[in-house]
């Protein structure tokens, strides 16, 4: 028997046992998993997207210590002091310069905050652009785990209002409130055109 011959046995001796031996220690190195599945997401439910809406909230603490009218609050921040604008949400005007008389349901809309709010402890989330014009923090308002813009459209004393992208963010929920208190002919809606778009509209006495 040729020395080449032997060493052609020798070599696949010795590749039949390495292959053997590697890949005893594959099968022992290997964790026991489950194959790995990549699926397409699914829609989510409207409860979902609700979830995950407050999940994804920036809450602030504050504490309200003066109400200016029913959207419209001061708060102190971080020991700062603030004043706050309701985002998305209009109430009658109470104490205007420009309108000589209170707005009907603007003094119920105050007297209503006043009560919910004053010296109270609370959080505000922001949305996108935090200030307007006037140097105001624009806000969604927390009393005791409740959205106070959301209070205000249910009990009909706002209508939702200067929705400017890029503060949408609870817009369509929002309106949806409002259709159902509009229906219901509550507070403001109960007056025959009186909340529109571009305002409030008082009518005009014969």
């Amino acid at each position: 028997m040729s020395k080449t011959y032997l060493l052609k046995i020798c070599l696949a001796i010795t590749l039949i046992l390495g292959t053997a031996t590697a890949c005893t220690f594959a099968e022992q190195s290997t964790p026991d998993q489950a194959p790995s599945i990549t699926t397409s997401p699914s829609p989510k439910s409207d409860a979902t997207a609700k979830n995950t809406q407050e999940d994804n909230r920036r809450l602030l603490d504050a504490k309200v210590t003066r109400v200016v009218d029913g959207d419209t609050m001061k708060l102190t921040i971080d020991g700062k002091k603030e004043t706050v604008r309701l985002l998305l949400v209009d109430t009658p005007e109470s104490v205007n310069p420009n309108i000589p008389e209170p707005q009907p349901f603007s003094i119920e809309a105050s007297d209503y905050a006043k009560k919910m709010l004053t010296n109270k402890d609370v959080q505000i989330e922001l949305d996108v652009s935090e200030r307007d014009k006037y140097g105001r923090l624009l806000c969604y308002l927390y009393i005791d785990g409740k959205m106070f813009n959301e209070l205000l459209l249910e009990q009909g004393y706002a209508r939702v209002a200067y929705v400017f992208a890029p503060n949408t963010k609870y817009v369509d929920q929002f309106r949806a409130i409002q259709d159902k208190a509009r229906e219901q002919e509550i507070g403001i809606w109960s007056i025959e055109n009186y909340a529109q778009n571009n305002g409030f509209h008082v009518p005009k006495t014969k």
